[in-house]
């Protein structure tokens, strides 16, 4: 009896050392240790994060880990795509919270070093195959969350700071700058032509001399949704200071809408002719 009791806790023993099997019975001990060793680690240099923010994660990293062990821990595989959906918004939460790229190597490494002091020799080389495609995956959603950040603040920025404005009475004007998106250009025309309407403008001007190459391509798309609102109006579309390809092809696309149009080399010029058919006597020199 006593030998068969000591053969059913040896097979315990074995079911309990398996990879999924560690996980699941030292994951509060593994968070634990990782919290310490994410807070010491030496590759975080600026500590902008604390390992509590972070914690629930973490453990559901840790879950997640336990039950992809059941499988095959090859990267990119149906067992592990809740792993790197975790991993990626631990990278967009880090992006969020001005950490750094530091950070999440840190996170995963210190993660990685708990987690091999406690599961079997032969888990290691998985594991650690594992974990580098998991620090990769987070890595790529920190820098893109930041790059998308970065691009909101931009498109901010720009439709806050582009003049839309009466130039003089009745002489609505945008001038476009930069590369603002698409839709932030369909906005901003908008804009210029709600003021164009209000102010009873004969014209409105467009000025395209800020826009960088990557704007005037934007602009096509922006300009026919704004040319939508604006068929069926007498307003005058005046274009100023557009390259020719972009002039060409909003002349066309107006055509298309059946919307007066008129481009100027000049933006003073581009102003005359809209002071002209507003009514205003102009001092020409002789």
């Amino acid at each position: 009896m006593a030998t068969l009791n000591e053969g059913c806790y040896d097979r315990l023993v074995a079911v309990d050392q398996t990879l999924a099997g560690v996980l699941r019975e030292r994951s509060s001990e593994i968070l634990a240790s990782w919290i310490v060793r994410f807070e010491r680690s030496p590759l975080r240099f600026r500590r902008a994060t604390k390992a509590a923010t972070h914690t629930a994660q973490v453990a559901n990293i840790v879950e997640a880990l336990g039950v992809a062990a059941t499988g095959e821990l090859l990267p990119g595989s149906s067992s592990t795509r809740e792993l790197e959906r975790g991993a990626a918004f631990l990278g967009a939460q880090f992006a969020s919270e001005n950490a750094t790229s530091y950070d999440i190597a840190a996170l995963f490494f210190e993660l990685r070093d708990v987690i091999a002091s406690v599961v079997p020799h032969d888990s290691m080389a998985p594991l650690t195959r594992l974990f580098e495609w998991l620090t990769v995956v987070a890595l790529d959603g920190f820098a893109t969350s930041g790059l998308q950040s970065l691009r909101e603040k931009i498109s901010e920025q720009l439709e806050l700071g582009t003049p839309v404005l009466e130039v003089l009475p009745k002489v609505p004007a945008v001038m476009l700058v930069g590369a603002p998106s698409s839709s932030l250009i369909d906005n901003l025309l908008a804009r210029a032509w709600m003021l164009a309407v209000g102010c009873g403008a004969q014209c409105l001007v467009i000025d395209c001399g800020g826009l960088v190459e990557a704007g005037e391509r934007n602009f096509e798309a922006g300009y026919k949704s704004f040319l939508e609102q604006a068929e069926g109006v007498s307003i005058q579309v005046l274009l100023s200071n557009g390259r020719r390809p972009l002039r060409e092809r909003a002349a066309a696309l107006a055509s298309e809408r059946g919307v007066a149009f008129q481009h100027f080399d000049r933006f003073d010029s581009a102003v005359a002719h809209s002071l002209e058919r507003a009514g205003h006597l102009l001092m020409r020199r002789t």
